[in-house]
């Protein structure tokens, strides 16, 4: 019984992590544990253990004894996030970048194509799934568990703030197109070029939300 309580917890947990990745809630939005267990068809405890873990994570905040908000993000917090996410996501990058295979090349260039489609007809939900997709390509080849999971740590505060801008000012803003760089870095094998092309787009989308 213990065992299918935590299983069920750690698949709730990994879908609101994909859910908070992608910007599939807003900053400020409430979370219901009841709600949350009807829709997943689980009981409350798992729901309220997966809660409890995206608490601890910072992803979602407890207000009150009764209350579960997604955060939004403060100008501190912000400033924070954005240095860890340059140099995380830039040293993983580095690790993947040789475990890199042509196959992986052709997924994210079709990613990077997805993504403009998504910019073109302004389907902010599959810009951010797209975007989400190509990234963590990437970084499931770093081979490095802990940064991985700081990675998606720090994306799971981020999100929902991103969904937010998208939406308001349009993905079509972000003027440089920093995963046509990546793939072509990487279609040339220049290592450098294509970290510091990681690093450039992820301060891009980090910059809209100040």
């Amino acid at each position: 019984m213990g065992y299918e309580a935590t299983t069920a917890s750690e698949s709730i947990f990994g879908r609101l992590r994909q859910k908070l990745c992608e910007g599939n809630f807003e900053p400020g939005e409430r979370i219901s544990i009841r709600a949350l267990a009807l829709a997943e068809g689980t009981s409350i405890m798992p729901a309220r253990d997966a809660v409890r873990q995206l608490v601890a994570t910072g992803a979602l905040q407890f207000v009150d004894s009764r209350s579960i908000i997604v955060p939004t993000l403060t100008p501190e917090s912000h400033h924070d996030i954005l240095n860890a996410r340059i140099y995380l996501e830039g040293e993983i990058a580095r690790k993947a970048f040789l475990q890199l295979t042509q196959g992986d090349l052709k997924l994210l260039r079709e990613f990077d194509e997805a993504i403009n489609k998504a910019i073109v007809e302004k389907d902010v939900s599959s810009y951010m799934r797209n975007n989400h997709a190509f990234h963590f390509l990437i970084y499931n080849k770093g081979m490095s568990p802990v940064l991985l999971n700081l990675i998606q740590i720090l994306w799971m505060r981020y999100g929902p703030s991103m969904r937010f801008i998208s939406v308001k000012y349009g993905a079509s803003n972000f003027a440089d197109d920093f995963h046509h760089e990546i793939t072509e870095a990487l279609g040339a094998g220049d290592a450098e070029r294509f970290v510091a092309a990681i690093r450039a787009d992820v301060k891009q989308g980090m910059d809209f939300l100040v």
